[in-house]
C-alpha cells in the first residue's frame, strides 16, 4: 500500500470522525440528566446512561403529533415534487416551444431570492386562500421551494437518455404519455430517487416557513417542537438532544438505503 493511499484513508477517517462527533455528542447528552449536562469535569461518555429524556418525550402527546405532522408534510411534498418534476423535466428536455428558454431562466431566477424575503408574501397569499395553519399551506410552500431545482435536475437526467428510445416508441405506436411512463420513466429511477431524497430533506428540516404559516400543534412540524424545548429561563438540554437525534434518524436511514441511487441521480445528467 503506497503512501498516497494511506494518506487518503487517513483523510477519510478524519473527515468521518469530524462528521460523527456531533452525532455522538448528541447521543451522549441525551443519555444524561439535565444536571449532568453541566457537570465538571466534562466527560464525553455519560457517567450513568439514562433513557429518561426519551421517556419524557414519548410521554408528551404533542411530540408524537409533531412527528406525525412532519411525516405527513414531508411525504406529501416528496411525492408531489417527484411527479411534477418528472413531467416538467421531460417536457423541458424533449419538446421545443416558444418561451422555453425564458421558462428555464425564470426557474433559475426563483432560486436567487432569500427565503426570509418571501415570508410576508407567502403569509398573505396563504391567509387569503384560507389555508393558514394547515398541512396544505406547508405542502404548497415547500413544493414551491423544492420544485425548481428538482425540475432542472430531472431535465438534465432525461437529457442523458438517448432520444432514439422516444423515436422507437413513437414508431411502435406509443403516445406521449405512454412513452413517458413506460419508456423514459424506468431509466430515470436514480434521478427520481435523488429528487425524492433532496425534497424530503428540505421538507423535513424547514423551520422558517413552519413558524410563519402554522400556529398550533395540529399542523406544526417537528422542527418547531425542537425549538419549543428551549425555554426563556431554562432549557432541557437532554430532551433537546434526544429529540434532535430522533429527528435525524429518518434522514440517516433513508440516505443509508438509497445513497447509491442518490449519487447516480446527482451525476447522471452530467454525462451523455
Amino acid at each position: 500500500m503506497n503512501m498516497r493511499r494511506v494518506g487518503l484513508y487517513a483523510l477519510i477517517s478524519l473527515l468521518t470522525f469530524l462528521v460523527m462527533v456531533p452525532l455522538l455528542w448528541m447521543l451522549s447528552v441525551s443519555l444524561r440528566t439535565n444536571v449532568q449536562v453541566f457537570s465538571i469535569p466534562l466527560n464525553l461518555l455519560p457517567p450513568s446512561p439514562d433513557l429518561d429524556a426519551y421517556k419524557q418525550i414519548f410521554a408528551k402527546p404533542d411530540m408524537i403529533r409533531l412527528f406525525l405532522n412532519s411525516y405527513i408534510v414531508a411525504f406529501a411534498v416528496t411525492l408531489l415534487c417527484i411527479f411534477l418534476s418528472a413531467l416538467s423535466g421531460y417536457g423541458l428536455s424533449r419538446y421545443q416551444y416558444k418561451g422555453k428558454r425564458f421558462i428555464i431562466l425564470y426557474v433559475l431566477l426563483t432560486q436567487m431570492f432569500p427565503m426570509v424575503l418571501l415570508c410576508i408574501p407567502y403569509f398573505l397569499i396563504i391567509s387569503r386562500m384560507g389555508l393558514y395553519n394547515t398541512y396544505t399551506a406547508l405542502i404548497l410552500a415547500y413544493t414551491s421551494f423544492a420544485l425548481p431545482f428538482s425540475m432542472l435536475m430531472m431535465r438534465d437526467f432525461v437529457n442523458s437518455i438517448p432520444r432514439e428510445l422516444d423515436e422507437a416508441a413513437t414508431m411502435d405506436g406509443c403516445g406521449a404519455y405512454r412513452t413517458f411512463f413506460q419508456i423514459i420513466l424506468p431509466p430515470c429511477l436514480p434521478g427520481l430517487i435523488a429528487t425524492g431524497v433532496y425534497t424530503f430533506i428540505l421538507a423535513w428540516n424547514e423551520y422558517l416557513f413552519a413558524v410563519v404559516l402554522t400556529q398550533n400543534i395540529s399542523s406544526r412540524p417537528l422542527t418547531l417542537g425542537i425549538g419549543m424545548l428551549i425555554g426563556e429561563f431554562t432549557t432541557q438540554w437532554n430532551q433537546l438532544m434526544a429529540l434532535s437525534l430522533m429527528a435525524s434518524v429518518p434522514l440517516l436511514i433513508i440516505f443509508m438505503f438509497v445513497q447509491k441511487y442518490f449519487l447516480q441521480g446527482l451525476t447522471g445528467g452530467s454525462v451523455k
